[in-house]
């Protein structure tokens, strides 16, 4: 179903922007609250909420944003090889309620649900910092802290950055989503540099763990739909969920993919396994009492989250590398937020060796 906010939050310095008054149009019906701070918002939601963070995600917050929009991706930690990638939030919070989510525990002090409404400084901190460096390739991602096309049809950043990036020589921007929201992105006719990506999982984990998505075969009707309007895909397949018959229902996946997008239109596939800092689980038993992905073994890496045991892991790489390679020998496939001896360990090298990501991976 459409998303409808039980309450837009307008403070007074978003007021007169005009994406907000965008935003207003598409949402006639939806009271709004002016001149109220987020964090305002949120203690009154405290004050009523039992769940306080699935409350927040049915109030949207519009606000502008001080600071750097572009920053460094956070899988920069310790002991975790990089992929040089780029992170842009404009969202903050998303409208899915995954059971794995690490936004529960992350935006926990402040988890209203808010869209930032000065995109020309975002355009033009992008703009300054690709002049500064012709030379670097930037991979920029808008799906950090939300999903970049769940909202699309309200909230169409896409407006506004597919044109910016079109006119790039040493950027591209990916979009990644676990949404089928793609009727506005699909308005627009030139899709040079924009990499659309999927976060997919088997069905049977999309039932149960991703709570408010779209079905895997909206997800990849979607994705048919963007690559035959010529734009790259990318998919990710992350988290990664052992189970009772993982083997086969990430076959089944994989196959699905590829009667979908052909090998061809795939700029790339994400590995990356389930992984939670020691508060989200709590958050998980909390929110999610009945989710399945708690009961096996983890243990704690450098960078201070839980994951399968790394034999579990290279075993799950190597095993989802191979099937994906069968169906298509040159798509490029890498890993996420691992470390150097899971890579070497599953391709035998590590990424700044392998010539086909040398514009994504600089160390």
């Amino acid at each position: 179903m459409p998303f409808e906010p039980d309450l837009i939050v307008l403070d007074t310095q978003a007021a007169a922007h005009p994406f907000t008054q965008r935003v207003l149009d598409a949402l006639p019906q939806a009271p709004v609250v002016r001149d109220q701070s987020p964090e305002a918002a949120v203690a009154a939601l405290q004050e009523r909420a039992l769940d306080v963070f699935g409350a927040a995600k049915r109030q949207l917050a519009l606000t502008t944003f001080q600071g750097s929009f572009l920053k460094k991706c956070p899988g920069l930690s310790p002991g975790m090889v990089c992929c040089n990638y780029y992170v842009v939030n404009l969202i903050k919070n998303c409208v899915y309620d995954c059971s794995y989510c690490f936004l529960q525990d992350f935006l926990q002090n402040n988890p209203l649900l808010t869209a930032f409404v000065n995109v020309e400084d975002l355009l033009a901190e992008l703009d300054a910092e690709f002049r500064a460096h012709p030379d670097r390739a930037f991979r920029v991602g808008t799906g950090e802290v939300t999903d970049s096309l769940a909202l699309d049809d309200l909230l169409p950043y896409t407006d506004y950055l597919v044109p910016f990036f079109n006119r790039q020589s040493n950027a591209v921007l990916e979009l990644k989503t676990k949404s089928d929201c793609v009727d506005n992105l699909l308005k627009q006719p030139n899709p040079a540099n924009v990499i659309v990506s999927w976060s997919l999982n088997p069905e049977i984990i999309v039932e149960q763990e991703e709570v408010g998505t779209p079905s895997l075969l909206q997800r990849l009707d979607a994705a048919r739909r963007c690559s035959e309007h010529g734009f790259q895909v990318g998919l990710h397949f992350d988290p990664v969920i052992l189970f009772d018959g993982w083997e086969t229902a990430y076959q089944t996946l994989i196959d699905q993919v590829f009667d979908h997008v052909p090998g061809h239109r795939l700029e790339w596939i994400s590995l990356g396994s389930f992984r939670y800092r020691p508060n989200l689980k709590r958050v998980m038993q909390e929110r999610h009492p009945a989710t399945r992905l708690l009961t096996q073994e983890h243990v704690a890496g450098a960078d201070g989250k839980f994951r399968y045991l790394r034999p579990l892991r290279n075993h799950a790489y190597d095993t989802l590398r191979r099937m994906i390679k069968q169906r298509a020998p040159d798509v490029d496939v890498y890993l996420c937020m691992e470390t150097k001896e899971v890579w070497e360990g599953v391709t035998g090298h590590l990424p700044r060796a392998d010539e086909s990501l040398d514009r994504f991976f600089d160390f």
